[in-house]
């Protein structure tokens, strides 16, 4: 008697069944048409990499997350945590042979030891563009462009680009008192303003990143300030005058905001929000974050500037710019919203099978069919005819051929439309038309 081995997967881990896959390839196909149609081009790195890649980049909040274990050789390794710092790791490994300014796009797989959540999985597809070698902000703002064009194709009507800048929150610090080496702590802090509230962050500059009273205070009521995009840059243009990384900062907003003005993007659809922090420690300049507005969902996109990454790999400064789509995020919402519809089945034509002298009658018509990309299912065992009717009705296949003797010296079949449940009898030579047709 066989040992039965129970089915089961680890929490965070999934299985895609076809009409699952069928979302995905959708959401991930408006992604890489858009990067492309904006010159970017596709990039693949491995499952693994060695952990000192990802453990000196990525700070202290990311490195409780990573899947990290030992090889048979003893090799500190991981399974891959994000697209980005692998694709630093490549660049850097290919510096002479690619060609600068290089524009790539990434749609892969990592993975993260986190509590499993809706939307959010320990294995899980990011999607990543990024621009190396152009320090302008005209690629900054082109990636927002592109982002807000992807999400209006897959459907999004209520989001917004929430966007800030590290050297003006650098100099934000700077006039409240705090001091450089405190920097990131209250970014990793702030950051989290919108998910847990004013006196939460502030209970955890003071408990848990020991800011002074007085430092944390100030730094918040200088985050908190309402208004337009042109009235806050003004506000804080004035506030923060005497701070040269500030004002750098500032300017680098402004140009953005005004490129996508250019662009004729809806100023709806983003805002300069200065609580705006990103918990990673590896940006420099411009950050970002795509929200969906319609339902509390959240951030669905993040990214920025990050100047200094692939440089300590080679020695020398590169800039770099870009971001990265939550798939599955986006995915969750596109099914809980019905935004998009998609069929259980991409089979438009179920042949049956009942009579075993008939195959290689069948096994033609199957070919023909295929060989025009009619996408057809030839049923494989010799079955009842009612059994396989109602196989095509679960599966949702449109429409079914049926084949008797009667039929095959006629060449002729009797095609049966599923749907309004009404059967023809046509010839052989114009099936295939009719069924390219519909």
């Amino acid at each position: 008697m066989l040992k039965i081995i129970k089915p089961q997967k680890l929490k965070g881990f999934r299985d895609f069944f076809a009409q699952e896959v069928a979302i995905r390839q959708h959401v991930t196909n408006v992604f890489k048409s858009t990067f492309e149609k904006y010159g970017y081009e596709p990039l693949e790195t491995p499952a693994i990499e060695y952990s000192d890649i990802f453990l000196k980049e990525s700070g202290e909040e990311a490195s409780k997350l990573f899947y990290r274990f030992k090889d048979e050789g003893g090799r500190d390794i991981m399974l891959k945590y994000e697209l980005m710092i692998s694709m630093c790791r490549a660049v850097a490994e290919n510096i002479n042979k690619i060609v600068f300014p290089y524009k790539r796009y990434q749609i892969q797989t990592v993975w993260r030891a986190e509590k499993p959540q809706k939307g959010r999985f320990r294995e899980f597809t990011q999607c990543d563009a990024d621009t190396i070698g152009a320090s302008s902000t005209l690629a900054d703002a082109e990636f927002i462009q592109m982002g807000v064009e992807a999400l209006k194709k897959l459907g999004f009507k209520k989001f917004q680009v929430r966007l800030s800048n590290r050297k003006f929150l650098n100099g934000l610090v700077k006039f409240a008192g705090g001091q450089e080496h405190q920097f990131i702590p209250i970014c990793l802090s702030i950051d989290k303003l919108a998910k847990i509230g004013m006196e939460e962050v502030k209970n955890e500059l003071l408990e848990k990143r020991k800011i002074p009273i007085d430092i944390a205070e100030k730094i918040l009521e200088l985050i908190n300030y309402k208004g337009g995009n042109d009235q806050l840059i003004s506000v804080y243009k004035k506030l923060l005058k005497d701070i040269p990384t500030a004002q750098e900062g500032l300017r680098e907003v402004e140009e953005i905001l005004n490129y996508l003005r250019l662009a004729k993007i809806e100023e709806d659809f983003y805002q300069f929000v200065p609580s705006l922090a990103r918990g990673l420690a590896y940006y420099t300049g411009f950050i970002f974050e795509f929200e969906i507005t319609d339902g509390g969902v959240g951030a669905i996109a993040g990214g920025g500037r990050y100047d200094e990454v692939i440089g300590k790999f080679v020695g020398k400064k590169i800039p770099a710019t870009g971001g990265s789509f939550g798939i599955e995020r986006i995915i969750e919402i596109i099914k809980d919203k019905n935004i998009i519809q998609i069929e259980p089945t991409s089979v438009k034509v179920l042949i049956t099978n009942f009579d075993k002298n008939l195959t290689s009658k069948l096994v033609d018509i199957a070919n023909k069919l295929r060989i025009a990309n009619v996408k057809t299912l030839l049923y494989p065992n010799v079955d009842k005819l009612e059994k396989q009717l109602k196989y095509a009705d679960k599966k949702r296949i449109p429409f079914v051929i049926i084949l008797g003797e009667k039929e095959a010296k006629n060449n002729q079949v009797i095609l049966k439309d599923m749907k309004n449940r009404e059967q023809k009898k046509i010839d052989i030579k114009r099936l295939v038309k009719f069924l390219i047709s519909k």
